[in-house]
């Protein structure tokens, strides 16, 4: 199978990726950490600091968090190619948008139910990588599946190994005391096996971003966002589709019809050579006739 590497035709990815990690980096370097992350009280109140949900989702605040995700981000780059950079680039933007308005007003329902225990809300991407990763399970397909077999016996050594050696077809009770049982995987366990670390980092905070991030992208794919959400598009600019590049495609179409009547005319050429031949071959035979026949043929006409 051939793969592309990189990040060929990603360039949502590549800024993605390379945004998390430079706005992380300068918020650990200029030590505001302490700004980005939500706290309804006192931050939403009694200070009013509304401007946090619309930062929050810029950076993260662990160097862990930021591994887990921009290594899932990367792997996403496959979503990318498989909808388009614009398709791509508005399921982020509508993610983004509903993580703005949903997380916090959850996070404030957990407030007062808790009666004021759970009173954060993290920094980070997280809510955005587990929706990319819900359309991720749903458009890409399983390659290949792997088996992890694990047995377990309380007979002794010997009887053990002569199980080893001859375990039964159905992978149930290999003899005394003793069982094969079989672990099927498949390619896509170790991604979800990142997405569980990254949701159980800062427990239990993140579990509340990863579940709506997860909502969000089924939203998306079963297509009951409300007012039209999962069809709507950004600009053809904001992801580089300009004018030129609908000139270059005039002219890939317009070589082509080119290449279409050169084909044709080629065609219409070689009929003629044909006929030609025709013609040639019906005068030699009648070069190949005699005196005689050639003027009676011209009275008659054959």
């Amino acid at each position: 199978m051939v793969t592309t590497s990189g990040f060929t035709h990603a360039p949502v990815s590549r800024f993605l990726i390379f945004w998390s990690v430079g706005a992380s980096i300068l918020t650990s370097v200029l030590d505001i950490k302490h700004l980005v992350s939500v706290k309804p009280a006192p931050h939403l109140w009694p200070y009013l600091q509304f401007s946090r949900l619309l930062t929050f989702q810029l950076s993260h605040t662990s160097s862990t968090e930021l591994l887990f995700s921009t290594a899932l981000l990367y792997h996403f780059r496959v979503l990318e190619r498989l909808w388009g950079s614009r398709k791509y680039a508005s399921f982020v933007v509508v993610a983004v948008a509903l993580n703005i308005l949903l997380l916090p007003t959850f996070t404030v329902l957990l407030k007062v139910a808790t009666f004021g225990v759970y009173n954060y809300l993290p920094a980070g991407s997280v809510a955005v990588v587990f929706a990319a990763l819900s359309a991720w399970a749903d458009e890409v397909p399983r390659l290949y599946r792997w088996k992890i077999v694990t047995s377990t016996s309380t007979a002794g050594e010997g009887e053990t190994s002569s199980q080893s050696q001859s375990p039964p077809p159905n992978g149930g009770a290999g003899g005394l005391g003793g069982g094969i049982n079989n672990i099927i995987l498949s390619d896509k366990t170790t991604t979800y096996v990142l997405a569980a670390q990254l949701a159980l980092s800062q427990f239990p905070y993140q579990l509340l971003p990863a579940a709506v991030g997860w909502t969000i992208g089924s939203a998306w794919m079963g297509e009951i966002l409300p007012a039209g959400l999962g069809r709507w598009r950004v600009p053809p600019w904001m992801v580089g589709e300009t004018s030129s590049r609908k000139e270059g495609r005039r002219g890939q179409y317009e070589g082509l019809r080119r290449r279409l009547e050169e084909e044709g005319s080629s065609a219409d050429g070689m009929r003629n050579v044909s006929d030609n031949v025709n013609n040639a071959t019906s005068g030699g035979q009648d070069e190949r006739r005699g005196f005689g026949r050639q003027i009676l043929g011209y009275f008659t006409g054959s």
